[in-house]
Formats: C-alpha cells, structure tokens, sequence
C-alpha cells in the first residue's frame, strides 16, 4: 500500500489550495466502492469540500466493491472489521483508512465506531466512475453506502457519473458538490432520506444543466437480466452441478417518461432524493380495508 500512500502525498501537494468558504459541517466522511484505486476522486472531493468542513475523513474498501449494495461483512461468521490508518495530516485535518470491507462497513464504522467523540454529519459516496442510473440504484456500492448512513440518520448524498478523460473534471466537479453541499437544501434532508446525484457522460462543456427527477425504481422487463446456463445440463436433479452465466440486456424502458436515466442521457446533472423508509401507505390502507378478507389464525 507505499503506492497508495504516495499517490495521496502527491495529490495533497498539487490539489490542496483553496479558498476558505463558511464551515458548515464538523465532520465529513467520503467512501466509494470502487475502493482504494480511485484515491485521486476520493481525495480531490476531499480537498474540495474541506473548505466547508473542519475535518474530512475517507474510509474506504482496499479494492474494488462494486455492486455490493448495502452489504455488510458482519455476520454469522464474522464479527470483526480491520482498519488501517494509510495517511493521517494533523494541520489540514484530512484523514484516509482502508479496509477489506463493504462501502457499507465502510459507513457503518465511521459513524458508530472510528470517531466516538467525533461522528461525522454528512456521508458523501464517490465520485464514481459510470452513473448509477435507473435501476442501478439496487445493487449499486456507491448507493448501498448512503443507504446505510440514512438508516443510522445521517445525511448523505451518493455521486456518480464522474469521468476523469478531462482533467477540468477534478476541479469542476468538486467544486459543484462543494457549492451544493453548501446550501440550504441539504439540511432538509430528513434522517432517512438521501439524495443521489448522477452526471451525465458528455463534456463539461455539453452539461445542459441541472434536473430533479423521480428514479426509474425497477426494470420494465424482468428478462432485462437474465442467467443462462453454460455448464452441466441436469439442474433439477439432486447432486447435479451447473454453471451459469449473468447476461444484461437493453432495459426496454418507455423513454416517453421521463425519469432519471432519461435526462441523464439528455445531458443532464441528475439530482434524485430518496428514502430508505420502504412502508407502502397506499397498499397498506388497502389492506387495512379488506381486513376482513384476512383468513383467522387457529389451531385447529
């Protein structure tokens, strides 16, 4: 890890100059799942938004988690996580720690474990690389983080999209989170709300603006992911062995309405606020309606 522990040397060098903004927030914590490789995102968001915080730590996977939700490594088989201090600057107040585990665990010890007298108020999740668009959002690490933080009732906003082809991008993009993170709005994120953020795949000079838009929840088609067998031929009988292999397809969306990933290709920043609170009220009365219909538990 002296790789990643140069690249971060040479990054506060050439990155940490900026102008001193108002603190807004005590303490904020930067994870990904794209993990430890992607320390030039992660520290140039760092750099960034430190001149609106006192202290910025990031707390991230020593390699690539991708896809991995708001999966935990805590559970029947585990019950530890191993933390490692790679760069820790006394005046600047920039912080980063690597660990084998999820985005999730990532968030999960730096709010309730790493800084017990210091908990941080604000979770930020990337910048990753290809936007976590539509029904990306299931399995997305990068989501899955910020998840994890509205269910322990911190605020967070999860970012991807980011493309470093254009070095501007480093500068730019930062600096555009910064001024959002800034403002009023985000304080009217409630405890299990959250926000994602997803930037469009064109030049920044082609960036038409910024929308609010609902998320394409679900695939229209269920065959959108499909498995097919490329091993063995008897998967219903008992002690057989097959392989099989993930195929995504197009998503046959109705590009009509206009939903996240539908602006997003239009060029657009795309901000989408969401909620972990996943209690359906409509169906809900609906059912408190039919109660009737509900059969009777007995024993007999």
């Amino acid at each position: 890890m002296r790789t990643l522990l140069l690249t971060v040397s040479i990054l506060f060098c050439s990155f940490f100059s900026y102008s001193q903004a108002p603190v807004k927030y005590n303490h904020i914590l930067i994870t990904n799942d794209d993990g430890a490789e992607d320390i030039d995102r992660l520290f140039a968001l760092a750099k960034s938004v430190k001149s609106v915080a006192n202290r910025v730590s990031i707390i991230v996977s020593s390699f690539d988690r991708s896809g991995t939700s708001n999966h935990t490594t805590f559970g029947k088989h585990q019950s530890t996580l191993e933390i490692k201090c790679r760069y820790n600057n006394a005046e600047t107040n920039i912080a980063v720690y690597t660990t084998p585990g999820n985005p999730a665990d990532c968030v999960l010890i730096g709010l309730n474990g790493l800084f017990p007298d210091d908990k941080p108020d604000l979770v930020l999740s990337g910048i990753n690389g290809g936007a976590n668009i539509g029904p990306g959002w299931f399995g997305s690490g990068t989501i899955g983080a910020i998840r994890t933080a509205a269910f322990l009732g911190v605020r967070g906003i999860a970012l991807s999209g980011f493309e470093d082809d254009d070095e501007r991008s480093f500068e730019v993009i930062p600096r555009w989170i910064t001024q959002l993170i800034s403002t009023d709005l985000i304080d009217k994120i409630d405890k299990n709300s959250y926000l994602t953020i997803g930037f469009p795949d064109v030049k920044l000079e082609e960036v038409k603006g910024v929308k609010i838009s609902d998320r394409r929840i679900s695939f229209d088609n269920p065959k959108s992911v499909v498995f097919n067998k490329v091993v063995g031929d008897k998967a219903h009988e008992p002690e057989s062995i097959t392989v099989w292999a993930a195929e995504y397809k197009s998503n046959p969306n109705d590009i009509t309405i206009e939903h996240d990933d539908t602006l997003l290709n239009e060029g657009y920043i795309i901000i989408t606020p969401m909620s972990i609170d996943e209690n359906n009220f409509k169906l809900n009365k609906v059912f408190q309606d039919g109660i009737k219909q509900i059969p009777n538990f007995t024993l007999n």
